[in-house]
């Protein structure tokens, strides 16, 4: 990624020409102007006019006018100091932020959801960061020269071509793609550079105090142990059904859970490779072809190989292993070592010789073959290990992978063919019907997929179109949404909207009594936890508690804060690792139903325990980064710094009330 940009330019004030000439005003085309001539040449009305006229100018000046020789705050977002934040230059690092973000997700970006992300208070914040220091190093005189500038750029990664040189052509590239100029990004470079001095001699390898790696130290490796015991439904008891005004009491304190969600009755059309492939006639050729490809590079052998440096050798040797020599006393004989005598495991493909691997490609496994003359000598070869090929899965594969190619040229002529139609205004259920597909009504599913009895349906493409479908509207036509991965594509219409609703207890009463009765067997393992473990911190062994429970006693591994073993849960480590060692405590068991009790048995710290590298590097960062953020806070404070949030809205496309 390119350095943040910085400030570029100012805009500054612009006065418009008059688009015609002056006219006198209607009905007295003459008579004002001489008029008020007249009178600046007589007496006492001479000194009233001025008078008038200075009022006049004053107030321009108050209200308006006075802003274009001020340096305009209607054209400043921010400043810091005696650096302003241009609109432009703000909703060009704005703007470019916003591409960046839509090509990470695959999508445009709107405003509102530009506004979500927090682009716009980002964007601002880094912009004041880098005014602050741009305005220190004014202060200081600081600068960078010609010569450093083009070092840091020939050095940046993002600017070496395929022989990992500086390539003018990838610099062209990257900054077409970001949007700067070659001047532009060259002075973002020096304003960066002298930042980076800046912010270098504040915070540089401040080091990290080794109190706080001694802490760092024991919190990633302490480990401890636990015996312990699992309290679980058996001690809830038997739970008889609930009466009838405690389940309405129960579900009218938790009736927000019980509540039935937005259904809406969608118009789906899909189009897919998937779908399409099962529609393509394959010519028979192409499938030969393709079979021919997957053999030369899915047909494997293991292949040894000796070399002779005269065909008469390489017979000679023939001869003897006809006569009983052995292969591998063949080449113990050559001095070739077993790792040299092994080509590999090797498909066509790989072996470059067409005589070897023609040669080698036709032996049965074990056999040695006759001399072969390749490009390097003669040669005699063994083939120790076969993978056959499959013609048969070969063929299906080739005929898959065909049409599945075609499939996605008639996804691209459907989808062109769609869009045309959908210009005309007609609804999906018809253009369906012009092009040879089908839609799917979908008569209720809620945002999640589910139907109103909280089946999953199945629908292609959900997660991806559902959450659009929801915040569309009745009757309007909606953009398609396209997984670039399945290269599926999806169209709907939302048909009906039935909103969301409390429900009745009688239509969900077997649902709330399950819960309470869930919730009733947490709450009776909880209270049982709560005294075993009361008994514990009075005294009374965990052995001796549990006998008379009928639990098992249990004794953890050595655990570390960040592990989980079995039962013991996330929640119940982090209880583990707050409990002193001979103490005792409860905590929820990994299922969130059963309960934990237990006593800290070992707390230990073993002898080599050191701070990983990275941790050591995110310590030193973190603070450098705060001692840094403290700086440019004081730079704030003694500079002064304003921010115009009305014009800040206007550039994103907000307005004065937005946030």
């Amino acid at each position: 990624m390119l350095a943040p940009p910085g400030r570029r330019h100012y805009a500054p004030p612009t006065f418009s020409a008059p688009r015609g000439p002056l006219t006198p005003p209607a009905g007295d085309p003459t008579g004002m102007l001489t008029g008020l001539r007249s009178a600046f040449e007589k007496g006492f009305a001479r000194f009233i006019l001025i008078a008038l006229m200075g009022i006049l100018v004053l107030s321009f000046a108050v209200w308006g006018i006075g802003d274009i020789f001020r340096g305009g705050t209607a054209t400043t977002v921010a400043s810091v100091g005696s650096t302003q934040i241009s609109v432009q230059n703000f909703q060009t690092a704005y703007n470019r932020e916003v591409q960046n973000l839509g090509r990470m997700v695959g999508r445009g970006i709107t405003p509102d959801q530009a506004r979500q992300f927090g682009i716009d208070q980002r964007v601002l914040s880094q912009l004041v960061t880098e005014a602050t220091l741009d305005e220190r190093g004014r202060q200081l005189g600081l600068g960078v020269d010609d010569e450093t500038i083009r070092n840091r750029i020939v050095a940046t990664p993002a600017f070496r071509g395929p022989t990992g040189q500086f390539d003018r052509n990838a610099f062209a590239e990257v900054l077409r793609q970001y949007g700067f100029t070659e001047q532009s990004f060259i002075e973002q470079e020096r304003r960066l550079a002298v930042r980076q001095q800046i912010a270098g001699a504040v915070s540089d390898r401040l080091g990290t105090p080794q109190v706080l790696i001694d802490a760092m130290t024991r919190f990633q490796n302490e480990t401890r142990q636990a015996q312990y015991v699992v309290l679980g439904a058996a001690q809830a008891g038997d739970i008889p059904a609930p009466e009838g005004t405690t389940l309405q009491a129960y579900f009218d304190a938790n009736k927000q859970s019980f509540r039935a969600p937005e259904y809406r009755k969608l118009v789906v059309l899909t189009l897919s490779p998937q779908e399409q492939a099962g529609f393509q006639q394959v010519p028979d050729a192409q499938v030969v072809e393709e079979v021919a490809r997957l053999r030369e590079t899915s047909e494997r052998r293991t292949i040894q190989q000796l070399t002779f440096p005269t065909p008469e050798e390489a017979q000679a040797a023939a001869e003897r292993l006809k006569g009983g020599l052995s292969f591998d006393d063949l080449a113990k004989e050559r001095n070739v070592s077993p790792a040299d005598l092994t080509l590999g495991n090797l498909s066509r493909a790989q072996v470059a010789d067409p005589a070897v691997r023609d040669a080698a490609f036709a032996l049965a496994e074990g056999a040695v073959s006759e001399p072969v003359r390749g490009r390097f000598g003669t040669v005699l070869l063994r083939v120790t290990a076969v993978a056959p090929f499959n013609e048969g899965q070969a063929t299906e594969q080739a005929r898959m992978t065909i049409a599945t190619t075609m499939a996605r040229n008639a996804v691209n002529d459907l989808h062109d063919r769609i869009e045309k139609e959908r210009s005309s205004g007609l609804p999906l259920t018809d253009i369906a019907g012009k092009v040879g597909l089908t839609v799917n009504t979908v008569d209720a599913v809620d945002v999640q997929g589910r139907d109103p009895s909280e089946v999953q349906l199945n629908l292609p493409g959900a997660s991806d179109f559902l959450p659009a479908a929801f915040r569309a509207e009745v009757g309007l036509e909606n953009e398609p949404v396209n997984n670039r991965e399945s290269g599926l594509w999806v169209w709907y219409e939302v048909a009906a909207v039935t909103p969301a609703r409390d429900r009745t207890l009688d239509e969900v009463r077997p649902q709330v009594e399950a819960r309470w009765r869930e919730d009733e067997v947490k709450i009776r393992i909880g209270k049982a936890a709560d005294v075993m473990a009361t008994a514990l911190r009075e005294g009374k062994p965990l052995a001796e508690l549990a006998q008379a429970a009928g639990l098992e006693v249990r004794t953890t591994p050595a655990l570390k804060r960040t592990a989980t073993d079995g039962v013991w849960g996330a929640s119940a480590v982090q209880m583990l690792f707050a409990t002193a060692k001979g103490q005792g405590a409860n905590a929820p068991a990994a299922d969130g139903i059963d309960r934990i009790v237990f006593v800290t048995t070992e707390v230990a710290l073993p002898a080599d325990a050191s701070l990983d590298q990275r941790t050591r590097d995110q310590l030193s960062q973190s603070i450098e980064d705060d001692v840094l953020a403290q700086y440019i806070a004081r730079l704030q404070k003694d500079f002064g710094s304003t921010v115009n949030r009305t014009l800040l809205n206007r550039a994103v496309g907000g307005t004065a009330e937005t946030r």
